[in-house]
This record gives structure tokens, sequence and C-alpha cells, in this order.
């Protein structure tokens, strides 16, 4: 399979986008991430499509913790990550810029993968119990989920990432 010299450049850009995004400009505690990390693999998504995104976010978990850790590396971090992605990616790409497939997209990411998948991560790394952890992160649920949608449907309805999505591949 052959990519474009501009395809790994651009995904590239956006690896390093999303870990300073993820990893400096946002509110990082054991318990939960609060920041726009996501926005980079969003922006993937829509321009190179589900498993191309879950590339580019596994890449960027795996840069992130080796560079900025929080903590020991996890693999099950790296899987949700490519998860947003994928989920990004099949939510977003080449669909119609309507406020239902942002609105699906966020859903789906901040309840499945931020809320349950990485909630019982850390419960199984910490040996925290799942009902108390739950408790815990619904604070990033309730804040994430509109942050989520509202990034994503700019992303989704922007002119200017229409362009990009025209040149970028």
């Amino acid at each position: 399979m052959r990519h474009s010299t501009k395809k790994l450049i651009v995904s590239a850009l956006l690896i390093a986008l999303g870990v300073i995004l993820s990893r400096l400009l946002a509110i990082n505690t054991p318990v939960m991430k609060i920041g726009l990390g996501f926005a980079a693999v969003a922006l993937c998504a829509l321009l190179y499509g589900p498993w191309w995104a879950a590339v580019v976010a596994a890449l960027a978990d795996i840069l992130g913790s080796t560079l900025f850790p929080t903590g020991a590396y996890f693999p099950g971090f790296t899987l949700t990550a490519a998860c947003t992605g994928a989920i990004f990616g099949l939510c977003l790409y080449k669909k119609p810029p309507r406020w239902f497939w942002p609105a699906l997209a966020a859903g789906l990411n901040v309840v499945l993968v931020s809320y349950l998948a990485n909630t019982a991560m850390i419960c199984y790394i910490s040996g925290a119990p799942f009902s108390a952890m739950l408790a815990a992160r619904a604070v990033q649920l309730a804040v994430m989920l509109p942050v989520q949608f509202l990034v994503l449907s700019w992303l989704h309805r922007s002119p200017l990432v229409r362009q990009l999505m025209l040149r970028a591949v």
C-alpha cells in the first residue's frame, strides 16, 4: 500500500498537535483528562477516514506517553485512543455537514470510550472499584460531551477544513 508524502507529513503534524493538546495544554489528573487532544484526531478522521485516524491516534498516544508520562505506559489506553480515531472516522468521514454526525461521534466517544472503557482501564491499573471511579469521572463526561460536540461540529462544517479535505489527500 502506497501513501503519499503529503499524507504522511499531515499525519505527523496532527500527531504532534494531538500530543501538545492532550499532554501539555490539558488538565490531566490521575482520574480524568480535560482537553482538546481529540481535535487533532478528529481532523485526521475528516481528512483520511477511520482506519488512518485510528493509527494516528494510537501513535499520538504512544508518543505522548513516552515523552510526557503520567505513569507507566499501558497499552489499553492506546487501544482506546485508536477506538476514538475509528469512531470519529466512521461518524465524520465523507458525511454531510449536519449536526447529527458530530453529535453521534461525540456521544459514542465520550460515553463508550472515555467514560466506560478508559474508566475500566484505570480501574484495572489502580484496583479501584468501577462504580466509584465512574462517579469520580462523571465530571469529565459532563464537561467533555458538549465540548466535543461543539468542536466536532465546527470542524465538520468549517469551510477551512473543507478546503483542507480537498488538498490533503
